[in-house]
């Protein structure tokens, strides 16, 4: 039944496709011998063709969860590890607005300083080009109506003022309060100036489009555009540095074919006044908010979304929050594992032409879910699969093309070089059985390093070995894992 489910999600995306970590000794499939032979695939790299320059890899939030124990939001084992180990150069976090009676909050300012100034630290002593990026959940409750719509691109919606509108469960921001929104933002930023971090990019609400019981509010796609006019010029004549990124809505509205005409980033493609206020196009890998979009639609999901909007209006793409995924490695009980995890981070990258990948919750205290990449600092499946990205793809990294033969169906591949750090890069999956692959291109270096994670043997992103490219130096991809070849030294 694995292997149906497996066959099945991967028959779905070719129909349009696409860790330092612990070193071990080169190991083969089992029961393998090395006059086994197997299919060779050729994989051609060529570096003159490029695409997006990569802003960075990264997650939400602190040690634990922001709604657990003040004590608990800053370890400092973590933070080394996040930053040396997993490699993570983006940093997520919520804007909180003030508690009041009737609306309880998580976490406020003083229970993420801890967080923020440690993992300032962390990368300033490790030389890492951290970017700390921030959200809106919701702005303050007095800062909110009422509304009343059936979907995001109703023109009928009304909104009123309503004292009994909470920070929860949806509401708008009063069309009277873009002064006081901008100021409140423009305050926020300034905490992290005090820090002394330039906040890289601010998004002025996430996912506007659902009413949760968490902080949370709602924006017809006019009403998004009115708040990118009216606020943003506010934030960037005090902050003109930082970029502003959204509509973090779902890239199953933003891209699906009988979706992507009608929601936010549409709006924004025939706004021209508010596409000159947003400087990147954001969206979650969600079908709902919470459940995740993987495999067989996101191709051309992405396809859609690059086409249709980030081409036309000339702006970067980020997936800038997911999570959903399971500890097991394949599909199970109708949710994705680690690996597909590791097939959509790819497909993202060759299809949407995404700068960032931002995972949601990186760690929690109380396990591993499908939420969350590590259980304190103990690291699960998919913070090895998301190593493979996260510590060699490195900010300023360039994509650039990497092919398979025509009738290739299991494997799939993509590439990036780093002029200034002279590094080069490849992230290769094996969907199949076990392989024999080759590398060849232009000005390729004669050599990479190895690193594996499989589901059959014992590798958790482990130093493999050392290869050699050319189309006759061959070596083993087993099934069904994944290999980050890297050159030049470390990315770090």
């Amino acid at each position: 039944m694995k292997q149906i489910a497996r066959k099945i999600y991967l028959l779905a995306i070719i129909s349009g496709v696409f860790l330092q970590c612990t070193k071990s000794e080169p190991s083969l499939p089992d029961d393998s011998i090395p006059e086994k032979k197997y299919k060779e695939i050729t994989i051609h790299i060529n570096f003159n063709k490029t695409f997006q320059i990569i802003d960075g890899f990264g997650f939400f939030g602190a040690y634990d969860v922001w709604w657990g124990d003040d004590t608990n939001m800053w370890n400092d084992a973590w933070g080394e590890k996040v930053i040396t180990d997993l490699g993570i150069t983006i940093w997520r976090n919520e804007i909180y607005p003030p508690e009041t009676g009737h609306a309880q909050q998580d976490a406020d300012w003083n229970k993420q300083l801890p967080t923020v100034r440690g993992l300032k630290k962390k990368a300033d002593q490790h030389g890492v080009p951290l970017k700390f990026v921030a959200t809106v959940w919701s702005p303050p409750s007095d800062f909110k109506w009422a509304i009343q719509h059936a979907w995001a691109g109703d023109t009928e919606a009304t909104r009123w003022e309503d004292s009994n509108v909470t920070t929860k469960n949806g509401g708008t921001l009063s069309p009277h309060k873009y002064t006081e929104y901008a100021d409140w933002l423009n305050n926020n930023i300034q905490l992290y100036k005090n820090e002394g971090i330039d906040i890289y990019a601010l998004s002025l609400q996430n996912e506007p489009a659902f009413s949760q019981s968490f902080n949370s509010c709602q924006y017809t796609v006019s009403w998004y555009n009115d708040l990118l006019i009216n606020v943003v010029p506010k934030v960037k004549t005090i902050f003109p540095d930082t970029k502003i990124f959204g509509s973090e809505n779902m890239l199953l509205t933003e891209g699906k074919d009988e979706n992507w005409p009608w929601f936010y980033h549409s709006g924004i493609l025939e706004n021209n006044e508010a596409a000159s206020n947003l400087d990147i196009l954001a969206v979650h890998g969600y079908n709902d908010g919470i459940l995740p979009t993987s495999g067989s639609e996101l191709v051309k999901m992405w396809n859609n979304h690059t086409e249709h909007f980030a081409k036309p209006l000339n702006k970067k793409t980020w997936m800038s929050e997911t999570s959903g995924y399971t500890e097991s490695w394949e599909i199970k009980d109708g949710k994705p594992g680690a690996f597909n995890l590791g097939l959509d981070i790819m497909t993202a990258l060759n299809y949407g032409n995404v700068a960032a990948w931002i995972w949601w919750q990186g760690s929690q205290k109380d396990g591993i879910g499908e939420y969350n990449l590590m259980s304190g600092t103990t690291p699960g499946k998919k913070y090895f699969v998301s190593k493979h990205y996260y510590r060699y793809i490195r900010p300023g990294a360039i994509r650039t093309e990497a092919t398979v033969p025509s009738d290739e169906k299991e494997v799939f591949v993509t590439s990036f070089k780093h002029t200034d750090k002279r590094t080069s890069t490849i992230v290769i999956i094996n969907a199949g059985e076990t392989k024999s692959i080759s590398i060849e291109g232009n000005n390729l270096p004669d050599e990479f390093e190895m690193y594996r994670t499989s589901e059959l043997l014992p590798e958790k992103c482990s130093l493999i070995e050392t290869i050699k490219s050319g189309a006759k130096n061959y070596f083993i991809l087993p099934e069904n894992s994944i290999i980050t070849l890297q050159s030049g030294g470390s990315p770090l």
